[in-house]
Formats: C-alpha cells, sequence, structure tokens
C-alpha cells in the first residue's frame, strides 16, 4: 500500500473482528510510506508530503489555495521515486509529523507548523544530547549551532545556506528564497547610547569609492534585562547598520562578544549561561550604530522562520551524513570537484597593490617552506580605469602576462576578485548600460538575466 490510515477525528462505532463495537475518539494518524505524493488536512490547512529521493522526503505545509509563482530554484529534479527506507508518521490533532528511518523508528519530529501573514515558522524537536552543524559561513565561531540564534543573511564573510546535519541521523533544508531567522528569540533589548562624545580613531580603509582616511568614534550602548529562569541563553546581537565595523557585549562587565574588522555582517550569536535576576549589558560599537541585543533560553526545540513565505516548505534526508549529503547534491545539483591546486592553500588580503608586492609575497612563501596554491589579487586593480573595468592599470601592474607566468614558475596560481559593479563610465561599463545590463538605477549588473550574465563573462575572460 502506498498509504494506509486511520481517519477518526470525531467519535466513531467501529467494528473490529474479535471486539465488541466499541466507541472511540481519536485524531487522525497518517501512516505515509513514501511511495507517491500524500496529502492530507493539516490544522488550518494541508499537507503535502512527496518523496524527492531514497531516503528523503519533501514536506510542505500551506493554506488555502495561494501558491508561489516563482520557479523552483533550489530543486534540479522534481520527479517522485519509490523507497521502503523511509515513512512519515502524521498526527494531525497533535499537529506533528514523524519522519522514520528503514526500521520505522522516528528520527526526525516537527511539532508545529505555521503561517500567519505570509510568515512561515517549523519548530522540530531537538534533545539536549544533539549537535546540529551547517548554516553556511558564519563569523561567530560556533560549529555546533543547537540552540543559537542566527540570522542567515548573505553579507560580505558571512554565506548563509539553510541546511543542517543532526548528530540524530538526520538532515533538514529549509526551502525559502528570503531571509531566514535561525531559532529566532522573543525577547530584545535596545541599547541606548551613552551621552558625550567618544574616543576617535583615524584609519586608512578601502571603500567603494577606492581608498580614503575615515574618523571613526567609539560609544558604549547599554541596557539591563530582567531573567526568570536561569540556564543558557541564546544572544543575537544586531548593531542596526547593513556592515558592522566592530562587534562587542559584556554582560555585568564580562565580555562576551569581541571582535572588530571592516567586513563584519550586521549580526553576531553567542549562548551563554545566565542566572535568574537583573543583568547590565554594555557594548562599544560605531557612533551610528543602534543596537539591539535578541535573547531567549534554550530549549529542546530549534526553529526556522521566514517573513515571506507562501508555505512551511522544507526537505528531511535519513541516515549517515555520508548518506545526507549524496541525496542534498541529488536534489540541488551535483558540485564539481575541485583540481587539487584548489584544495591547498589560498592566500588572500584585502588587497595587493602591484605585480611586484604579489611576486615578493609568492616568492617569500617559497622561502620560508610554505604551501602556497594560490594568490588572490583583490579589487583596485583596475585603477585609473575606474571601478571593475576588468583592466589592470600598467601603472602597478605593467604587464599582467609576465605577472602570470612568473607565478606559474613558482607552482602558484593567480586568481582574480570578481565584482558585479562596474563603473559605467568605463568602456565595459558603457556596454553594459548600452545593453540595459544593469539593475535598474544601480551600478550592479543584473545576473538574473541571462544576457546579462553571458556578456560580463565574455568581457572577464577577453
Amino acid at each position: 500500500r502506498s498509504v494506509s490510515a486511520f481517519l477518526l477525528n470525531r467519535s466513531s462505532d467501529l467494528e473490529i473482528p474479535g471486539m465488541k463495537r466499541t466507541l472511540l475518539s481519536t485524531a487522525l494518524l497518517l501512516f505515509v510510506s513514501c511511495h507517491i505524493t500524500a496529502q492530507t488536512p493539516f490544522g488550518k490547512g494541508s499537507l503535502t508530503v512527496k518523496t524527492v529521493a531514497r531516503n528523503a522526503v519533501r514536506i510542505q505545509y500551506s493554506e488555502g489555495s495561494a501558491k508561489s509563482d516563482l520557479p523552483d530554484w533550489l530543486y534540479v529534479r522534481h520527479d517522485e521515486v519509490t523507497s521502503q527506507d523511509i515513512s512519515v508518521s502524521i498526527d494531525a490533532a497533535q499537529q506533528t509529523i514523524k519522519v522514520c528511518n528503514q526500521q520505522g523508528q522516528p528520527v526526525f519530529t516537527a511539532t508545529s507548523h505555521q503561517l500567519k501573514d505570509g510568515e512561515a515558522t517549523l519548530a522540530f524537536a531537538s534533545p539536549e544530547d544533539e549537535y546540529l552543524f551547517g548554516l553556511g559561513q558564519f563569523q561567530d565561531g560556533y560549529s555546533n549551532v543547537r540552540g543559537l540564534s542566527r540570522r542567515l543573511t548573505q553579507v560580505n564573510t558571512q554565506i548563509s545556506i539553510p541546511m543542517l546535519i543532526s548528530s540524530k541521523g538526520y538532515g533538514i533544508l529549509w526551502n525559502n528564497y528570503g531571509m531566514t531567522e535561525f531559532n529566532p528569540c522573543s525577547q530584545n533589548a535596545k541599547l541606548i547610547k551613552r551621552d558625550g562624545a567618544g574616543a576617535q580613531e583615524v584609519v586608512d580603509v578601502t571603500s567603494t569609492e577606492g581608498g580614503k582616511r575615515e574618523v571613526r568614534e567609539r560609544h558604549i550602548f547599554s541596557a539591563t534585562i530582567d531573567i526568570a529562569e536561569a540556564g543558557d541563553y541564546a544572544l543575537l546581537l544586531d548593531v542596526g547598520q547593513k556592515m558592522a565595523r566592530r562587534h562587542n557585549l559584556a554582560i555585568d562587565g564580562q565580555n562576551v562578544i569581541e571582535m572588530q574588522n571592516i567586513w563584519l555582517p550586521p549580526t553576531t550569536s553567542k549562548i551563554v549561561h545566565l542566572e535568574a535576576g537583573r543583568h547590565t549589558l554594555e557594548a562599544e560599537l560605531t557612533k551610528d550604530d543602534t543596537p539591539t541585543v535578541y535573547y531567549d533560553k534554550v530549549e529542546n526545540h530549534t526553529t526556522f522562520r521566514s517573513p515571506v513565505a507562501d508555505a512551511v516548505d522544507y526537505t528531511v534526508f535519513i541516515g549517515t551524513p555520508d548518506e545526507i549529503i549524496a541525496s542534498y547534491r541529488e536534489l540541488t545539483g551535483p558540485a564539481p570537484l575541485m583540481p587539487e591546486w584548489a584544495l591547498g592553500y589560498i592566500h588572500c588580503r584585502e588587497r595587493f597593490h602591484s605585480s611586484d608586492e604579489i611576486l615578493q609575497t609568492a616568492r617569500r612563501f617559497r622561502q620560508e617552506g610554505m604551501p602556497l596554491s594560490v594568490i588572490v589579487q583583490d579589487w583596485q586593480y583596475w585603477g585609473k580605469y575606474g571601478w571593475n573595468s576588468m583592466q589592470f592599470d600598467e601603472t602597478f601592474y605593467p604587464d599582467p602576462k609576465a605577472l602570470t607566468d612568473s607565478l606559474h614558475q613558482m607552482d602558484v596560481r593567480l586568481m582574480v576578485s570578481v565584482w558585479s559593479k562596474i563603473d559605467k563610465n568605463s568602456e565595459v561599463g558603457r556596454q553594459m548600460e548600452q545593453a540595459q545590463y544593469y539593475i535598474p538605477e544601480t551600478d550592479w549588473i543584473d545576473f538574473f538575466n541571462p544576457e546579462a550574465a553571458a556578456a560580463y563573462w565574455k568581457n572577464f575572460i577577453s
């Protein structure tokens, strides 16, 4: 059977062989053995369960008849498969979904599906002894993200991928194209800037307009929070800007967050133990920051939330980490194996300023006997020709071919940083503007336009 179910949403008289007629009142309990798509009433809407791989099911909870008109970009495979390796148990009364392994043992339990004003929320059980790995590349230093609160945004030095692998034998991929909150906190405290002037410092920075000097003024921001119950608490510090210059937070005089560079995302995360009572928060940040600290007690569940959604949409994988990643690649597209040299050390800095500087650095690596596979020329190599004009300024890079040949003689490759912003006054920029390849009213190329992407690539390699 592809689907077997007991539909007992209301009191019913059932004739059971060998037993007298008995009045039973119980809940909808649906068992899906994962042969075909199953759809069932669930909460205020309906639930669709689709077997998408031998060990994976895609689950979608929706309300009403609204459907997304967006392409299904995330998945490269959309056909269904037949599998005996995975099964799903749906309890509509308790609003839970259990995904079971080949032995019928529950491995993943979803405890809440919510759609409210276009916001989708999924919560699932996460016991205290569980370890969760994934979510992409973050600067907060955590590999086990169970209980951590993160904002999954794409920012310089931060790459968000809404995929987790659990030590309990499952993986989960959250399917939403917009911003996503991981374990969003229900409580927050806005930090208030203290009166008076802050400490100033002058720093040399490289901006999207080029190199410049910047005066930074630090200020102290503070607030108090009242903790009702002692325990581990997830904190998310949001400085209130598109980028941060510093992440800093002290609780009762003890530093719990400290990181400083010019490429920080606006949020960072921490788990701390707090006793019951009042606590003082202080953060030393830049003067234009408007910081807020979000906080919640760590509980035995994990949550994904997206503020713009048509459905609660996710895929659950069951198996070993290798089996989970294999099916993830099967559904979302294979990652090509990189050449061996690309697996070595790639040396990058804010930028090199000339061919000579690149060669001196590469030679020093070789002299010191330190491994080096690739050296990266980041922005500003275009100099007088304009932002990302795809042309080396010969004042500092007189012969790019000779530079590349010299590096190859040391068995080092040269990587050039790619930017989607192009100066409209440059030769390439004028071509792109004439062809209407820019995102309207910006300096950024519209890579959602295949013709624009092809034109960019053609210019970059020519």
